[in-house]
């Protein structure tokens, strides 16, 4: 199982070096063998900060969110052999298909959501491709045209990124059931996501992965007396998760429609701090034994890969061992 703790939003105005340093060694001490690099418009470019996490660290592996409108395929290869070549590590990559739409309408994109997904299979494969031939690539479909590249960017087999796809949506299967490794998803309550998620990708051939929050206590008492200070759901709030039930995203509409039934749902798992917008993935509030059987429950069902969000200081990492040392148990 892959421990998979997650870069928090940084912004390019300020310096934030000696803490994400100090925050990879903390995920490699822990034995977490992951960071997952965000992308939006406004956070520092993902590449640099996986450079900075792999001189900082000796094991850890980068997850970057790579969406293809942000560069070509070839630009990405070479990106990638090169980071992969100086540092002999391994770099995966999570496939970014959608955005905000304020940001995909910012770069003038003209794909529906089907369309978009459609060009990542493409970029994808591209991708792999350069990085796997030895040889000049000629590539002439839909979206992108090229005439014997050479780029020089082959690298063997075990540094080979393993590809993360969002794997929710019918489009999200068939870009995972094409050239991805991992599908992941935000989940929901475990019964609900044995009936979709799990049921859809398991003996598909691919791993399955969560990504979620905890806030685990040595009783359920202090995790949720954590969770709920200072936690309020004003109107606006409540108004954005409304919306967000109509979000292109599978995975968005499905926590809203949850975030609106209700905060709680089998005592342990919380949409709180998705409706107020502090996280898009759902928390699981409770006892370190609670939450462990509840994690467990998702791993009874074929998940093998944790995302595990809001997991930043040595407290943190503190709790969410506790929990995980269980489900090792």
């Amino acid at each position: 199982m892959i421990g998979t703790a997650t870069v928090p939003w940084l912004p390019p105005t300020h310096d934030f070096r000696p803490g994400l340093a100090a925050l990879a060694r903390r995920a490699e001490d822990n034995g977490f063998t992951g960071l997952l690099v965000f992308y939006d418009h406004m956070v520092l470019d993902p590449w640099a900060v996986a450079g900075v996490l792999l001189q900082e660290t000796t094991t850890l592996v980068p997850l970057v969110a790579m969406q293809p409108y942000t560069m070509p395929p070839f630009t990405a290869a070479k990106t990638i052999a090169s980071l992969t070549s100086l540092y002999h590590r391994r770099i995966d990559l999570n496939i970014v298909t959608g955005a905000a739409p304020e940001e995909l309408h910012q770069i003038g994109e003209s794909l529906d959501h089907d369309g978009r997904y459609e060009r990542a299979v493409e970029y994808v494969t591209l991708v792999r491709r350069l990085l796997s031939s030895g040889g000049p690539v000629t590539w002439d479909s839909g979206h992108y045209q090229y005439r014997n590249l050479r780029t020089n960017t082959r690298l063997p087999e075990h540094l080979l990124p393993r590809i993360f796809v969002p794997g929710s949506s019918a489009a999200g299967r068939d870009l995972v059931d094409s050239v991805g490794h991992v599908a992941i998803t935000h989940p929901e309550p475990v019964d609900r996501f044995a009936e979709s998620f799990a049921a859809t990708h398991n003996g598909s051939g691919v791993s399955m992965g969560i990504r979620v929050g905890m806030v685990a206590r040595p009783t359920d008492e202090e995790a949720w007396a954590f969770a709920l200070d200072g936690h309020q759901v004003d109107r606006a709030s409540r108004l954005r998760t409304l919306l967000k039930r109509e979000s292109e995203s599978d995975w968005n509409r499905r926590l809203a429609l949850l975030a609106s039934e209700a905060d709680v749902h089998d005592e342990v798992y919380w949409t709180g701090l998705y409706s107020t917008g502090r996280t898009g993935a759902p928390l699981l509030v409770g006892s370190y034994d609670q939450v462990a059987r509840y994690l467990g429950r998702y791993l009874a069902l074929g998940v093998t890969k944790l995302l595990l969000t809001r997991v930043d200081s040595e407290h943190d990492f503190h709790h969410t061992n506790a929990v995980l040392t269980r489900l090792g148990n």
